[in-house]
């Protein structure tokens, strides 16, 4: 796993699904994701490489929302940016403003802020071009 040089910021998971899933997301129930790409935007104020590597192993115990949709889905790429709390927000908006992403689970990654969703479904990848505008700066 990379290790970021910082230990506090803002993350984005690049994660794939190759096939739809009938997910159990705790609270909100269980919801179908259809293949393709899938952004979560993400922070960790503190032990920010810590919570990256609880990604790539498979969290043990489900604390947020991501774990369960983790159980399914492949970790392509992480980003990460030593930006405060608020950036990841933004981050979440500039994703679902971009023209070919949607969101499927509303309230996935959100439930301690007014964002409609911090998990944003796209067909395809995203490319480090797309990526790099809606990192918060």
């Amino acid at each position: 796993m990379e290790k970021f040089s910082f230990d506090s910021g803002i993350y984005l998971l690049e994660l794939f699904l190759y096939k739809p899933y009938r997910i159990e997301i705790g609270a909100l129930g269980k919801i179908i994701f259809p293949p393709g790409y899938y952004y979560y935007a993400g922070t960790a104020q503190k032990n920010l490489n810590a919570r990256l590597e609880r990604y790539q192993q498979g969290p043990e115990n489900k604390h947020w929302h991501i774990d369960y949709f983790l159980e399914e889905a492949l970790i392509k790429r992480i980003f990460a940016s030593e930006l405060d709390r608020e950036a990841e927000c933004q981050l979440a908006r500039n994703l679902r403003e971009l023209p070919e992403t949607e969101i499927i689970a509303r309230e996935l990654g959100s439930s301690d802020c007014s964002c409609e969703s911090h998990l944003i479904y796209s067909p395809e990848p995203l490319s480090e071009e797309e990526i790099e505008d809606v990192m918060p700066e």
